[in-house]
């Protein structure tokens, strides 16, 4: 399938989006190099060789344990060996897992692999988000704390989530995750054969993770009108274009594996992480359904449990909020709101906020994390009571908006039904009750300091005991 715009273009790529409205013109772009192609490992050398500038030396090589397939071949001994017959010598750093059995993107393990860093050895990560997220941040704070610049590629093992193009890095801060500005890389190599061969369930999250733009595009333009985000843009629409389209039309080619399947994810995976880092905002693609995921990362992360796949985990938060949505765009009434009581006193909103997290850690460090970022919001939202009036007074037309933005909940899961996705949280794994979906989706809104759909059924007094019952059933 062709998109309209396709980021293994390169050259002609960046010469188009360019034209669109919300570009950040005079922005420098460091990646320049995107190569989406079958046998593209064996060009890993030659792009290495052509943004270091030089021909051979050492490479630090990042990763994890866990063994990878590509065909019959062992993957990170491939990689590393078709390194070493082009002349370069591998230092490997191996992300060593936690109790849990997984690695998480947490400052320890950012800090050792910054610790075996040099400005004259270019870095190549081999792995999927969190492998990337590890190593990018480690370039990036050893770029800010020397001044000198990394070269840094990524060899792409999963079509698992947008981290790859993205600029920013969801990085564990006492439990709770928190996005932090980050860097590029300067090239990134998608070998179609690795991408077909990574566990599928790694590819059915991949398309999960974008699926949240059918909840996080009206959060985003909800927070605009309220006053709440001045960062929105309409460049993310156009860059990743009808996703629910292009998605029933490929899902044959995704779930068979397909070398073509596996490029259109990859591309449509790439075009999201840079409609993220284009617009210096998570939002395209972090609405509430990512705020509840993270809310449940943090609920298995303080019972050291492992995580679920993050973007099958969000694609379910995101049938609830898309429901949610179905069910607020069609009942909710702006004459009945009370505009004073949509203020919640702050220092009960503390209270509340420390007493519900303490449930998952006792050491208050959780709910202290939260407060930090959620006291913003509140701070913020009490300065724009005017905006709040013209929302209610124009609702008409801005539900207009958000209905050709958000899809129904049907839509999300016969995309996930398509793709051979999970369809329920229990089909997770680890599988997630009812009794952590619905906390984290009463108490996600609390985590931080982005106003979603989930901050405003608070502030207008929803019923959301009732709610729950109706927006359930989809994913029970």
């Amino acid at each position: 399938m062709n998109l309209r715009y396709d980021p293994a273009d390169n050259e002609k790529f960046w010469s188009e989006i360019q034209q669109i409205p919300g570009y950040p013109g005079g922005e420098d772009i460091p990646l320049k190099t995107i190569l989406i192609e079958a046998g593209a490992l064996f060009q890993l050398p030659q792009v290495l060789s052509s943004v270091a500038g030089k021909q051979m030396g050492e490479v630090l090589t990042v990763m994890d344990a866990t063994p990878m397939r590509r065909g019959a071949d062992d993957l990170k001994p491939l990689v590393l060996e078709v390194l070493r017959q082009a002349g370069w010598t591998p230092r490997t750093v191996i992300l060593e897992a936690d109790e849990s059995g997984q690695v998480h993107t947490d400052m320890p393990q950012i800090e050792a692999v910054k610790a075996r860093i040099e400005a004259s050895l270019p870095v190549v990560s081999i792995g999927s988000g969190v492998v990337t997220d590890i190593a990018k941040h480690a370039c990036y704070l050893f770029e800010r704390q020397t001044g000198r610049h990394v070269t840094y590629i990524v060899y792409q093992t999963a079509n698992s989530v947008s981290a790859y193009t993205s600029n920013m890095a969801p990085v564990f801060m006492d439990g709770v995750k928190r996005t932090l500005p980050s860097r590029y890389p300067d090239a990134l190599i998608c070998d179609l054969e690795t991408l077909r061969d990574a566990p599928y369930e790694m590819t059915a999250a991949g398309v999960g993770d974008l699926l949240a733009a059918f909840s996080s595009f009206p959060d985003w333009y909800l927070a605009h009108r309220l006053g709440m985000d001045s960062q929105y843009s309409m460049l993310p629409f156009e860059l990743m274009g009808r996703l629910d389209e292009i998605f029933l039309a490929c899902a044959d080619e995704i779930r068979n594996r397909s070398l073509a399947g596996m490029a259109v994810l990859a591309k449509l995976i790439h075009l999201g992480g840079l409609s993220m880092s284009l617009t210096h905002a998570t939002a395209p693609l972090s609405g509430y359904e990512h705020v509840i995921s993270h809310t449940l990362d943090l609920i298995h992360e303080t019972a050291g449990k492992p995580l679920a796949q993050h973007g099958s985990q969000v694609a379910l938060a995101g049938v609830l909020c898309t429901s949610a949505y179905q069910i607020f765009l069609e009942e909710f009434e702006p004459e009945q709101v009370n505009i004073e009581q949509c203020y919640p006193n702050p220092e009960q909103m503390k209270a509340l906020i420390l007493g519900e997290f303490s449930q998952l850690d006792p050491s208050g460090k959780a709910g202290e994390e939260c407060w930090s970022d959620y006291r913003i919001k509140l701070e913020n939202w009490s300065k724009e009571r005017d905006r709040l009036e013209d929302v209610l007074a124009h609702w008409s037309s801005i539900r207009r908006d958000l209905r050709s933005m958000y899809r129904p909940p049907d839509t999300v899961l016969k995309i996930l039904k398509a793709v051979a996705a999970p369809l329920r949280f229990a089909e997770l794994e680890p599988p997630v009750t009812e009794t952590a979906a619905k906390f984290a989706f009463f108490n996600a809104p609390l985590t931080r300091r982005r106003l979603t759909l989930g901050d405003l059924l608070i502030f207008f007094g929803w019923e959301r005991e009732r709610l729950w019952q109706r927006i359930w059933k989809w994913v029970a």
